[in-house]
């Protein structure tokens, strides 16, 4: 009987496609909108709970709004990095993958191979959807990619094109 050699050849690192920022395609501008509209209903939340508490607790007035002052904050430090994180946002679909760029002060590329999808959907909250924007969630056979921040449309296409792609790559093996 003829044994079939397993090789494991090295490859040039050249030879690897590569990523290209100017390649990567941005969120909906409304992602921005939707995400400041989310962190202010949240402080607004605080703000209520805060002076809630106050009155409930009259003796100590200073604690609940030494409290909401210091979520607050916190809640002002996340817009700042949601404002600065929609910047880096960006997907790319190439021939066989899609990729999902984002961070601020750790910039992640993670990239999901067509072959390896098990299901896409299209996700959208009420607020979303008075924006007309929508999230894409991709399970794969590792980890999964959710894109944010969506145009409905585009991310309708885009579960499309990778619902194609998966389905066309497990025909082929």
């Amino acid at each position: 009987m003829g044994e079939v050699g397993f090789t494991n050849q090295p490859i040039d690192i050249g030879d690897i496609p590569q990523l290209s920022d100017e390649h990567f395609s941005r969120v909906h501008p409304n992602f921005l909108r939707v995400s400041l509209i989310g962190h202010a209903i949240w402080a607004l939340l605080v703000i209520v709970a805060g002076v809630v508490l106050a009155f409930v607790v009259p003796e100590r007035k200073w604690l609940p709004l030494l409290i909401m002052a210091g979520v607050l904050a916190l809640t002002a430090l996340f817009v700042l990095f949601t404002i600065l994180g929609v910047k880096n946002l960006g997907y790319q679909v190439r021939e066989h993958d899609l990729s999902y760029r984002h961070g601020i002060l750790v910039k992640t590329v993670e990239t999901v191979p067509f072959v390896r999808v098990q299901h896409a959907r299209v996700t959208q909250g009420p607020i979303q959807r008075a924006f007309g924007i929508a999230n894409l969630a991709v399970n794969s056979a590792g980890p999964d990619l959710n894109i944010a921040g969506l145009g409905f449309e585009e991310a309708e296409r885009l579960r499309a094109v990778v619902v194609e792609r998966a389905g066309a790559l497990t025909e082929e093996s």
